[in-house]
């Protein structure tokens, strides 16, 4: 028997909020709609594969829950300029724009038709303080106008640690760090990961473990938190494509 929209919609309300009770995560009831409505969107959507699933509840707890994972370092309470390189489908750029009501989101994405999807979702959502490029992290990390301002930068499945640094690490600001949504990393990534952030004006400041949710298939996932200390030297990033062909701190 088919379950009626409304009545899914009550059910994952319901449990993405004991999700975020277990991790001790507070947003808003407003935040959580929203989050829940997206949901939604990503599910509904047929103009492209945006996202692997259609399953609204796959989703609710593969993309938009794990990307909520963020919010377990305290930074996001105080951060007012975040960027999320590599967003896709908006994961989890615009799922924390949707949750941190104080903060504006940069999302970067180089595929056409997935920053289509954020900008329609966006405007249905009423998100005015996201910013969506359609372009290259490397491309964004010199911009003059965009490179060392903001607070945090955010990065889910995107690239191996050192490589993500590269990314990352030149769009923050002195004092800012990027948080990097990541597997379980092998003690060789975060030791070349560590290697290229220092190379980059930043240091690996901790590692934090992602408690697994209830009534969920447990996984390794992890927050990998870079702090940039100073500014990272102008030749970086390299140009398009570089970043990965060939990896610092290797």
């Amino acid at each position: 028997m088919s379950v009626s929209r409304e009545t899914l919609e009550v059910t994952l309300r319901e449990r993405l909020s004991e999700w975020l009770d277990h991790w001790g995560i507070a947003i808003s009831a407003g935040s959580i709609d929203r989050l829940i409505q997206f949901t939604f969107l990503l599910s509904e959507y047929d103009v492209a594969n945006v996202v692997g699933t259609r399953d609204p509840e796959a989703l609710l707890e593969l993309h938009i829950a794990d990307s909520l994972s963020c919010l377990l370092h305290p930074v996001f309470s105080e951060a007012d300029d975040i960027v999320d390189a590599g967003s896709g489908a908006g994961l989890p750029g615009l799922a924390l724009g949707l949750s941190l009501i104080h903060a504006e989101v940069t999302l970067i994405e180089s595929t056409g038709k997935k920053t289509d999807f954020m900008r329609g979702a966006a405007e249905s959502l009423g998100t005015s303080d996201a910013t969506i490029l359609t372009a290259r992290a490397e491309e964004v990390g010199r911009d003059s106008d965009l490179r060392e301002s903001f607070d945090v930068a955010t990065a889910r499945a995107l690239a191996s640690l050192p490589v993500l640094a590269e990314y990352c690490l030149p769009l923050v600001r002195v004092g800012g760090c990027v948080v990097a949504m990541k597997g379980k990393p092998s003690r060789e990534e975060l030791d070349l990961g560590y290697r290229a952030a220092e190379m980059l004006g930043g240091r690996l400041e901790t590692v934090i473990e992602v408690p697994t949710l209830p009534s969920t298939e447990a996984r390794d996932r992890c927050l990998v938190v870079l702090r940039k200390e100073v500014e990272t030297p102008k030749k970086y990033p390299r140009r398009v494509g570089l970043p990965r062909q060939q990896p610092l701190g290797g």
